[in-house]
């Protein structure tokens, strides 16, 4: 059975292209260099422009417009690479086989399983941009692939709407949390497994770390977190979880909550604490399904071979498995229960954050109550500012009448100095009268352009006459008549 690798390389281009002089003599064998299969080759910088080029122009005129041109980015991948997050590109080397196969008549298949892997990994992964796809085959181990790619995560809301991000890469991809990565190892095997079957070849996994070794330690890096998760914890103390001090707002009635920093620090540790736990059992619940997973699909190879002697020989092999599967069971089970610990203390901060909720409720309530008192008074004042509207524009236009009744009586005492033809003009006019009607024009003038009623003013400057609304009151009256004029009549009635 071949085995199977996909590991992530060192990521040297000039290496994978032979652009460089060889390292040593183990490194690779010159005369067999233009056998290796050069499927693409672009400068790491074209890749970048053609990938990033628009977003990168985007974003630095969006810094522009908000007077930040010093926060604009030159080079992307300059950027990149002084970044303490995010690598420049990364490298998967892939094989199929291991180098006990190069001699035998399966490499020929071999090499057609890995020319179908590489030729659909583009579009398997289309948040991978490869810019560098060569396949060894000068080399003393089995023929491998390096697929040197740029992760590309897009549609961001910050910085960049295209940009480097490995975990948003996989996570458009459909591979998201703590088990991301392994989780897309996953799916690649199962795909070369596929190209296997189809090719007539069982799968056996390969150790994902060298792709010129047949090391079958699938679960190692599995094993490596977990071993890494429970040294730290051997270093870690769990102290207990401090009980929070509650202040309610005289005014707001709203609660808040008061730590010292020393309190915050615990509940902290005690997060961590738990998150490491956490870490350390999906590490290991990884590992065993991975030893399930693999029981599973020689049983799956069992039936579908039609040789029974190899039937009888893979039950025998599954009923160990199931043995050592039972073990693993056990040892689940006790992993189980220490994740049930977990999950009452965190059942207690729960029912504590329920009980918060309800005072919380309470206080939306008594807000609630206050909201519509608020409206309450709002009304009355939207009610008091109509009053106060209407009285303002009763006063503007009494006010405006005032001032055209300013204007008339100015016009009016103007034609006791210019009028000429209706026999208001006085004749003999002395200076101090001039003076004083012209003192009136000007006076109620001065007025009216204070107070923005400049067209009135101008009227005054510029015209003299009776207006209409004051000649019923300047018409001279009509004789009385005496009594003796009277008729006896008229008498008689007034009797």
């Amino acid at each position: 059975m071949p085995t199977v690798s996909i590991a992530k390389g060192r990521g040297y281009l000039n290496h994978n292209d032979r652009s460089i002089d060889r390292v040593s003599e183990k490194s690779w064998d010159p005369e067999l260099s233009r056998k290796n299969v050069i499927c693409r080759n672009i400068p790491i910088q074209d890749a970048y422009n053609q990938i990033f080029g628009k977003a990168l122009s985007e974003y630095n005129q969006r810094q522009i417009d908000v007077n930040h041109p010093e926060r604009q980015i030159k080079n992307y991948y300059d950027h990149i690479s002084r970044s303490k997050q995010e690598k420049p590109f990364y490298e998967f080397v892939v094989a199929f086989g291991n180098m006990n196969d190069k001699d035998t008549e399966i490499y020929p298949v071999l090499q057609r399983c890995l020319d179908e892997y590489i030729t659909n990994f583009d579009e398997r992964n289309p948040n991978f941009k490869v810019f560098q796809k060569i396949v060894h085959l000068d080399e003393k181990g089995i023929d491998h692939a390096h697929l040197d790619f740029i992760p590309v995560s897009t549609h961001n809301k910050r910085g960049l709407s295209v940009k480097n991000s490995f975990r948003g890469a996989l996570k458009e991809m459909g591979y998201t949390g703590k088990t991301a990565f392994l989780d897309w190892r996953q799916s690649e095997e199962k795909y070369m497994a596929e190209i296997l079957e189809r090719h007539g070849l069982e799968f056996e996994r390969g150790s994902g770390r060298d792709e010129h070794l047949n090391v079958r330690q699938y679960q190692a890096e599995a094993r490596e977190i977990n071993r890494l998760a429970q040294q730290k914890l051997k270093n870690m103390e769990l102290p207990s979880i401090p009980e929070p001090e509650i202040k309610i707002n005289p005014i707001t009635k709203s609660e808040s909550v008061k730590l010292s920093k020393t309190e915050f620090d615990k509940i902290k540790q005690v997060i961590d604490y738990q998150q490491t736990q956490i870490t350390s059992l999906e590490a290991q619940k990884s590992d065993l399904s991975a030893k399930l997973e693999n029981v599973e699909l020689k049983l799956d190879t069992a039936r579908k071979k039609p040789y029974m002697r190899e039937n009888e020989t893979l039950t025998q092999n599954l009923q160990d498995e199931s043995d050592f599967s039972e073990k693993l069971t056990k040892k689940y089970e006790k992993l189980n229960n220490q994740y049930i610990d977990l999950f009452k203390g965190y059942k207690k901060l729960e029912k504590e954050n329920s009980s918060l909720h309800e005072k919380n409720t309470s206080l939306e309530k008594e807000n609630s109550s206050l909201h519509q008192e608020n409206a309450s008074q709002f009304s009355k004042i939207k009610e008091l500012e109509m009053k106060i509207s209407n009285i303002t524009l009763d006063f503007h236009y009494r006010l405006t009448r005032a001032y055209v009744s300013i204007k008339n009586i100015v016009q009016a005492v103007g034609m006791l100095k210019y009028d000429k033809d209706e026999g208001y003009g006085i004749e003999n006019i002395t200076d101090k009268q001039e003076r004083l009607i012209d003192g009136v024009s000007e006076y109620g003038s001065a007025l009216a352009k204070e107070n923005e009623y400049p067209e009135l003013a101008k009227q005054m400057d510029q015209k003299v006459g009776i207006d209409e609304s004051l000649k019923s009151f300047v018409k001279l009256p009509e004789p009385e008549r005496t009594r003796e004029s009277r008729s006896s009549r008229d008498w008689d009635i007034e009797l």
